[in-house]
């Protein structure tokens, strides 16, 4: 998780795409100045790529790879789509930046998983 932060961070200050979260764009764009997220805060960083989604996906990619299975009791991919799907409820994230940031927890997890790690049996 530490890996896709690091690789978050680095898509949010270190790429040329920097959107206004939601909460901004409806109150400057669309001219709603009474619109709030449900979560009441928004965080002051870009809006892409969703840091949560890339955590959740990185948690999930670890543990289907680690444990051979993706669901113990449930499904640790239906988890982090879970916790991203929450970011855009909330109103602090866009679809796209959930999506991109599952795609980048797994992408981060799925390398330190074949460079780092070894499976149960292994």
């Amino acid at each position: 998780m530490a890996d896709a932060a690091i690789a978050e961070w680095d898509v949010k200050y270190q790429t040329p795409i920097d959107l206004w979260r939601p909460v901004s764009a409806i109150r400057e764009g669309l001219r709603d100045t009474t619109w709030k997220p449900l979560s009441g805060t928004t965080p002051c960083s870009p809006a892409w790529a969703s840091g949560h989604s890339a955590f959740g996906a990185a948690w999930a990619r670890i543990m289907r790879q680690y444990f051979k299975t993706d669901g113990i009791t449930t499904s640790f991919s239906q988890a982090a789509r879970e916790e991203a799907d929450s970011r855009v409820w909330l109103g602090v994230h866009y679809p796209w930046d959930a999506s991109d940031g599952l795609t980048l927890g797994e992408n981060v997890a799925t390398w330190v998983f074949t460079h780092k790690m070894k499976s149960v049996g292994s």
